[in-house]
């Protein structure tokens, strides 16, 4: 039985996100790349979507969510960090 080591997985995370920064842009700081369809071996660009990484535990307690409902996230969770 084949188990990949650690070092396999982080280059899994490294691709996707070098994917992300050469075709869409720079990733801010303390933010995630979302899997949309939760699936990561789907590394396509319109899977891809960068988010605060508390927006990105909440996709993930809450479940699949379209890009559109994404973005509305990220525009409430801007709005509340501003008024903080």
């Amino acid at each position: 039985m084949f188990l990949p080591s650690l070092s396999f997985f982080t280059m899994k995370k490294i691709n996707y996100r070098k994917l992300y920064i050469n075709n869409i842009g720079e990733i801010p700081k303390d933010w995630d790349i979302h899997h949309i369809d939760f699936n990561h071996d789907n590394n396509s660009l319109n899977n891809l979507i960068a988010v605060p990484k508390k927006v990105h535990t909440v996709i993930h307690q809450t479940g699949y969510l379209e890009r559109d409902e994404i973005k509305n996230l990220i525009q409430l969770y801007n709005m509340a960090i501003k008024i903080k």
